[in-house]
């Protein structure tokens, strides 16, 4: 059992920032409990709890939700980024005042859900990763992203730093512009993926980007949320 949970560690470090992550969001709710990211802590735990389920089916050969092992393994992950763009389309649309950009967001969010059903078309969901939608997905989130900044009226740092949106909008900036990429690369040039370690970069890139969410968690300021 001790080895089981060493070989887990080794294996699964980057798991660890999900902890701190999830405890610091609960630590300092009350810094936007009333704001778009009140379900973030929920998104947090479902996204350890969502990896913790991938490991083991796809590492123990009794862990599984059916005889064939990927089955299970490719429809959490399909379903987890389902639910993980669509909270964060709607939480930027929330932040979004113009009513012009938020139509453009809101389109934005009905593409990636049709690009999710017609990637359904063409490779089965439970069997295999829809890895072109959530390629088509990330884009359209980073899109998001800079809309939402655009339309942050005089930004300034000195202010600015104290708003939990700068980093949580700077994490995912980070992740989810080099994600597609190597999502991509992984499904389609397998070869490249296992020669330049790109799963490593991957975990390493998750790291920064949780890094970036606790930073927030940290200094940020109720007032300084917009």
């Amino acid at each position: 059992m001790l080895q089981e949970w060493i070989d887990f560690f080794k294996e699964s470090y980057f798991m660890l920032i999900y902890v701190v992550a999830f405890i610091l969001s609960i630590g300092t709710y009350k810094k936007y409990f009333d704001t778009a990211l009140r379900y973030f802590p929920i998104i947090i735990a479902y996204t350890f709890f969502n990896e913790l389920l991938g490991y083991f089916i796809r590492f123990k050969e009794t862990f599984a939700f059916s005889s064939e092992e990927q089955f299970a393994n490719d429809i959490i992950y399909n379903i987890y980024y389902v639910i993980f763009f669509g909270y964060f389309f709607f939480v930027y649309w929330n932040l979004v005042a113009n009513k012009n950009f938020k139509r453009w967001i809101r389109w934005l969010a009905y593409i990636g859900i049709l690009a999710f059903i017609i990637n359904s078309f063409f490779y089965n969901p439970l069997t295999t990763s829809l890895f072109y939608a959530i390629s088509i997905a990330s884009w359209f989130l980073l899109s998001c992203i800079i809309i939402y900044l655009y339309n942050l009226p005089d930004w300034k740092w000195g202010r600015d730093k104290y708003n939990l949106m700068t980093w949580i909008s700077v994490g995912l900036v980070v992740f989810f512009f080099l994600f597609p990429i190597l999502y991509l690369i992984g499904f389609l040039k397998y070869e490249i993926w296992e020669q330049y370690h790109l799963r490593t970069v991957l975990r390493i890139l998750i790291i920064v980007m949780y890094g970036f969410f606790c930073i927030g968690f940290v200094i940020s300021r109720r007032r300084a949320f917009r």
